[in-house]
């Protein structure tokens, strides 16, 4: 997930999940994997999969703990800086399968976007929307169920740009403070806040924080009235819904009453403008996404 952006647009790259069937085929038919800087932690290969670690052939680890790399079976274990070895290593390759190489990673892109299905699909939408109408932007993202999707597959266009409390902790609430950080840390940064309208309801006093400081923070609060990830798990264990539906407030009132400019858009080129309105004042900015809106959109 924090390896998004490495390799935008990259004929190579395959920006999917290896919780995906597809992804995880495609490792195992591969010779060699070489591993560099992951720690092969669940939310690197098992975000929504079945427990089991990718088959395998042959892998080589990078890492600057020795004690990391011998946690994992591997054929090779490089210890030291991940850069400085990935620069050793390049003069080493040899690039004549690298048509085969690109024809694979389409087959891997197109099987992993239809895997996940039309739905998903529709959140996989509303970020590539705020990425290519805010080039080179944070995206910090909540528990929500765009950002869910995004981890599954989303091409962010910079590295470290995409990041987020959505792989196993389930931190409700923390893309509003840590996008108030990010924006203090990476001054000059557009930075976007991605949550729900459940999640933003448990820090929903940082909107006060923002405009204290005036950090130009863009929340975009996706709003599906509802903790809808939780109830889908509910649903598929079998348990009968409770405590899903919290009663959203009016998030552009509430935004108003903070002295923050915000915006309800009724379609998906009003929230592309609402967006450009968002980065070009300068100051925190709430738009109100309704689910709605998209799902409308990608029915017409």
């Amino acid at each position: 997930v924090n390896g998004r952006g490495i390799a935008y647009k990259h004929p190579l790259g395959v920006p999917a999940s290896p919780s995906l069937a597809a992804v995880r085929a495609l490792l195992a038919a591969s010779d060699c994997v070489i591993a560099v800087g992951t720690e092969f932690g669940e939310t690197d290969y098992d975000m929504y999969a079945n427990g089991e670690f990718p088959r395998l052939k042959s892998v080589i680890r990078i890492d600057i703990d020795a004690a990391q790399i011998m946690r994992r079976p591997h054929a090779i274990g490089l210890n030291g800086d991940a850069k400085a070895i990935v620069a050793a290593l390049l003069p080493m390759l040899d690039a004549r399968g690298s048509s085969t190489g690109a024809m694979l990673a389409v087959s891997a892109r197109n099987a992993a976007k239809e895997e996940i299905g039309p739905r998903l699909r529709i959140h996989v939408d509303v970020v590539k929307i705020i990425r290519d109408t805010l080039p080179n932007a944070l995206i910090v993202g909540d528990s929500t169920q765009p950002v869910y999707a995004g981890n599954l597959y989303h091409d962010h266009d910079r590295p470290f740009g995409w990041f987020n409390s959505a792989t196993g902790f389930g931190a409700l609430g923390y893309a509003a403070p840590a996008s108030i950080g990010a924006q203090v840390g990476a001054p000059g940064s557009t930075v976007v806040c991605l949550t729900g309208d459940g999640g933003l309801q448990f820090s929903l006093a940082e909107l006060g924080s923002a405009a204290d400081i005036d950090a130009p923070v863009i929340f975009v609060v996706w709003n599906n009235n509802g903790y809808q990830e939780i109830e889908t798990s509910m649903v598929q264990a079998s348990i009968k819904p409770v405590g899903v539906t919290p009663s959203a407030p009016d998030f552009v009132t509430v935004a108003n009453a903070y002295g923050i400019a915000a915006s309800r858009p009724k379609s998906l080129g009003e929230f592309a403008e609402a967006l450009k309105t968002a980065r070009d004042s300068k100051a925190p900015y709430l738009i109100c996404l309704d689910e709605s809106v998209a799902e409308g959109a990608a029915q017409s």
